[in-house]
Formats: C-alpha cells, structure tokens, sequence
C-alpha cells in the first residue's frame, strides 16, 4: 500500500512539474536530473523487440518539442562546411559513425544491436542537437548545476537511509514487467546503497561524478550547505560498499591540489574545507562506532576492506555482531574467488577473449545475457557475469569499431575542455569512473553538451 501511495504520488507530481516546467521555460532544470536520476525500470514496457519506454524517454521527447520551440540556434544543413567545422566536433561525429557501424553489423542478429542504434541516436545524437539549439546562458547553466546538487544531495541521503534501514522507496517506481537491473546486496550488515541505479558501483559513480560540481557550485556561493553536500556526498559513497570508488577521492583530492598550486589563497581554502569534512566525518563514523556494534562492524570492516585492497590480509567476518553473515558477496563467476578490484582484472582477459573471435564487432549488444563473455579464469575461458569496466563493455559488445568510438567522445571531451580547469576535473573523474564500472552514457552526453555550449559562447566573443 505504500509503494502505491509513493508511486501515485511521485508521478503526479512530476507530470505536473513536466507541465508547469514546460510553460515558464525551465523544462532544462527538469528534464536534466530526471535524465539523470530517474531508473530504467519506471516506465512501460511493450515487448522484448523494444526498449523499456521509461519516463526518461517520454520526458526526452518532451524535452526536444521545448528545445525546438525556444530554441535560439537553428542548424542549417546546406550552409555547413566540412572544413570550417571544429575538430572537436569530427570526433564526436566519429564516435556516432564508429558505435553505429559496430551495431549495424549485428542488425539482423540480435535484437539489442537495433535498440542500442535506437539509443544512440534517440538519447545521445539528438540530446546534443537540441542542447545545442537551445543555447542555455552561463547564468542557466550555472543554476542547473546548482538544481543537480541539491537533487544528488536528497539522493545522498536517500543512500545512507536505504543502507541503514534497508527501506528502498524507489522500488515503489519499479512498473515494466521485464526484470532490469536492481540489485540488493548486503555487505558487512547493511545494504549497499543503490536508490534508483540499480547497481551500488553505478551510485557510488554517480556520488564521484557529482562531487566537482558541488566543489564548483560552493566555490561559486561559499555557502557552508555545500560542504555539507559534500560531507554527505562521501558518507553515501561509503554505504555503497564499491571499494574501486574510494580509491577516486584521494585522486580528485590530488587533481585539485595540483589545478590549485599557483593559487595560494584558494589553496589554502579548499585544503582547510577538506580537512573540515574528514575531520568531522570521522568523528561521526567513531561515535556511531562506539555506540553501535553494527556500525563499528560495518566502518571498520569497510575500512579493512580497502587495505586489503593494496596488499593486507584482514579477515572481514572477524567480529561480525549476531545476526550478521560475515563480509557477504556478490555473485560471481564459476570458479572465480575474487572481488573487488580483483574481480576487474578478470574482466580485462575478456578483452584477449574478444580480439581473438570477433576483433572488429565484438559479440554485439546484449553479450553479457548471452553469456558470451568470457575470462580466463583458473587456466580456462569461463562465462562470467558481470561487467564493471566501461573498455570491457566496448570491446566486448563492440570490438575495435565500439572501442575507437568511445575513445573518440572522450578526446573530444577533453579537447572541448581545455583551458577550463572545473570542465577539465570533470573530464578526469568521468574517465576514472570507467574504470568500476560500465560507461555512463548520460553523465558522458551532459558534459559533452555543456562543453559544446561552452565552446560556442568562447568562439563566438572572440
């Protein structure tokens, strides 16, 4: 009854954002965090030979109905000059003909190569059109960054709720028949955080992904509420249990010291803040640790669980509280004891696997549920069930054509990006999330989008 209640709820009150967004033209500071946080399973699905059609997708179309209503570019195809486009703009064009010629081949094969072309041109090709046609302002861009943090922050605690209490209320959005990706997975007590990703590593990125644009919106407002968000931000990333995602924090926390060396009074400021939010995160985890065995279990054996990570040997069911199975797991491959970073050097062999059967197609969209991807696995290839590495989601879906054409759209991002340090942190923490877990196409389009934006507004005062 009250999954009923927060679904009825929830979508009323979207429909009516949807309408009253649409009229007083702020459909962007909408539709930008539904696109990315709404789950792929709150929609309808008609049949296997399509895809799920989410509330995303609806909300996409309505999204290009508004971007071609106020738009304030329009493209004139017979005017545009090959030689005059910008290199920035070719590699994001391969990038499209790459992943298109890759699926094209599996057309008559395989249903999801015609749903993943579908895909690629529905949300990613005419998401970038319609951004560029509508042309948002520096001032607009800045408060959709500003909607996108406080959105991540109510899902921040949304996490650790969830976590804690193993209450999930986006599962009351669950509406298709066909099983999508949900996963529950308890570990060291309590539940891994997911809200509506589906999967702990792909919120865990999200978490990574958000945090430079909260550091951008407190570095704009110097507002104490930001550092909160990102006190939250880190504390969410921790009850996701993706030990791979921990290890980004130092890294970022590295990249911004360095962007920040010749500016000694920002400097001083950002390592004083960073020291605030670890100080005082600590002390939270060690109270809790100290009034509850359930946290403490939880907290240090998070804590065991990333040495273990860089050569120690704890025991991770030692001192579990009653009523606790130990560590816990996820599933994995027959034969395979590893997890963790361990379990991603098992996948990169699929890509020996691949190069040597089908080296320029891969085995085409959908390979995982087919069972076709193998690793080498205790001297033999062996089926394997997941993939956590966004070059082995590629190579092994796509092959040398798929792989070529992600590489593009990522150089292109970078090159987009230049001169611009915030863009260029983005760029760095999107490629390190490929790295845990499959490529997160929405986040990847978005900066792309933004970036673009940000390149016409340069080219255009110069």
């Amino acid at each position: 009854m009250l999954g009923i209640i927060i679904f009825i709820t929830f979508s009323l009150g979207l429909l009516a954002a949807n309408i009253i967004c649409f009229i007083k033209k702020k459909y962007l500071y909408l539709f930008i965090p539904c696109m990315l946080f709404l789950p792929e399973y709150y929609g309808i699905d008609f049949n296997n030979s399509f895809p799920i059609f989410t509330v995303t997708r609806m909300m996409f179309i309505v999204f290009f109905i508004y971007a071609f209503i106020n738009r304030k570019r329009t493209i004139q195809f017979k005017k545009i000059d090959i030689k005059s486009i910008p290199k920035e703009y070719l590699l994001i064009g391969g990038y499209f003909l790459f992943r298109i010629a890759a699926n094209l081949y599996y057309v008559g094969t395989y249903a999801a190569a015609v749903k993943t072309i579908f895909l690629i041109i529905f949300e990613q090709l005419l998401f970038l059109v319609a951004f560029y046609m509508l042309s948002p302002t520096k001032e607009e861009i800045d408060k959709l960054f500003l909607i996108i943090v406080r959105v991540a922050t109510v899902f921040f605690i949304i996490g650790i709720f969830e976590s804690v209490t193993f209450v999930r209320p986006f599962d009351a959005l669950y509406t298709v028949g066909k099983e999508v990706i949900n996963e529950h997975y308890v570990r060291l007590g309590l539940l891994r955080a997911t809200t509506t990703f589906g999967m702990p590593g792909l919120y865990a990125n999200m978490c990574v992904l958000v945090l430079p644009i909260i550091i951008y919106v407190y570095n704009m407002y110097h507002k104490k509420r930001y550092l909160a968000s990102i006190w939250l931000c880190i504390l969410a990333l921790i009850h996701t249990g993706s030990r791979a995602d921990y290890f980004y924090l130092p890294i970022i926390f590295g990249v911004y010291v360095l962007f920040l060396l010749k500016e000694k009074g920002k400097l001083i400021l950002f390592i004083r803040n960073t020291a605030i939010i670890v100080v005082t995160l600590f002390l939270f985890i060690g109270t809790n640790c100290a009034g509850n065995p359930y946290f403490r279990y939880f907290y240090i054996g998070t804590g065991k669980s990333i040495l273990n990570e860089v050569g120690f040997d704890f025991d991770l069911n030692e001192g579990a509280p009653e009523g606790i199975d130990g560590y816990g797991a996820n599933d994995k491959a027959a034969g395979s004891i590893q997890g963790g970073t361990g379990s991603r050097k098992v996948q990169l062999t699929s890509i020996g696997y691949t190069l040597q059967q089908s080296p320029l197609f891969g085995f085409g969209a959908g390979a995982l549920d087919r069972k076709e991807l193998k690793c080498y696995i205790a001297g033999e290839w062996r089926p394997y069930p997941a993939i956590d590495v966004g070059i082995v989601e590629a190579v092994t879906y796509e092959g040398i054509l798929g792989l070529i054409g992600v590489t593009l759209a990522i150089v292109s991002m970078f090159l987009l990006a230049r001169g611009n340090k915030d863009r260029l942190i983005l760029c760095i923490v999107y490629l390190l999330t490929t790295l845990s877990t499959v490529n997160m196409y929405a986040f990847l389009f978005l900066f792309m989008a933004l970036f673009m934006n940000d390149y016409e507004r340069r080219t255009s005062l110069e």
